[in-house]
């Protein structure tokens, strides 16, 4: 195999959602990205979509109550630039999905179910899609911007350094989308009344804990309805 070292353009994370999102349509799953890529397609300009991508992955959640290791042996079923490897760590079960964007260029795929990682049960009226990418789906913008908290708030107790090194990049996300949120999609909890309640309170003790590090931030969360 060649080496694959050539970093990820922000065409390229798209390229590789698409084909995971049209392998996972093929067995009837709905699914919609979350995460950095997402980011990127709302607007948040820390992730411009046309310039190399800080973050060198898709994260996608589909939204089905089957095993995430199950479905991605469906997506390989249905796109051979698909494969799986082995987790570095020789204590993980699980394989990393990997999807060959081109010679020389890879692009990891995290594939996420409801009920990991504080991933809520998406409706599927509820899946967005923003221009000009209106055929990749993904999740409500309320909903990203909170898994990104949870991304911070889990980031900043890391004992590995790298995930710590993470918390910085978080931060502008955050600070883009509270912004964004605000002044242009007009995001409150009032219009995801669907939001399980278990949600809203761990995400609320989230918003508190990011306030005491930025006070000036309360003012936004205030808006949403926090």
């Amino acid at each position: 195999m060649p080496r694959l070292n050539y970093a990820l353009r922000g065409k390229d994370i798209r390229k590789a959602a698409r084909a995971a999102v049209a392998a996972l349509n093929e067995h009837g799953l709905d699914s919609c990205l979350f995460g950095s890529a997402a980011c990127a397609i709302y607007g948040t300009e820390n992730r411009e979509p046309n310039e190399i991508s800080i973050n060198q992955d898709v994260d996608i959640i589909v939204i089905s109550e089957m095993d995430p290791e199950e479905i991605k042996e469906l997506i390989l079923q249905s796109d051979d630039r698909f494969y799986l490897v082995p987790s570095a760590n020789p204590r993980n079960t699980y394989q990393v999905l990997w999807f060959t964007v081109s010679s020389r260029k890879r692009c990891k795929v995290d594939i996420l179910i409801p009920g990991l990682l504080s991933v809520p049960k998406i409706p599927v009226r509820k899946i967005s899609y923003i221009e000009p990418f209106q055929d990749i789906p993904v999740v409500p913008f309320l909903v990203l911007l909170l898994l990104k908290l949870r991304g911070w708030t889990d980031h900043r107790v890391d004992h590995r350094q790298h995930m710590r090194d993470k918390v910085e990049v978080d931060e502008e996300d955050i600070e883009e989308l509270l912004e964004l949120a605000v002044q242009e999609y007009g995001a409150t909890l009032d219009q995801e009344r669907w939001l399980p309640k278990w949600f809203v309170r761990e995400m609320q003790e989230r918003v508190q804990e990011y306030i005491e590090e930025w006070p000036d931030s309360a003012e936004n969360w205030q808006c949403l309805g926090f």
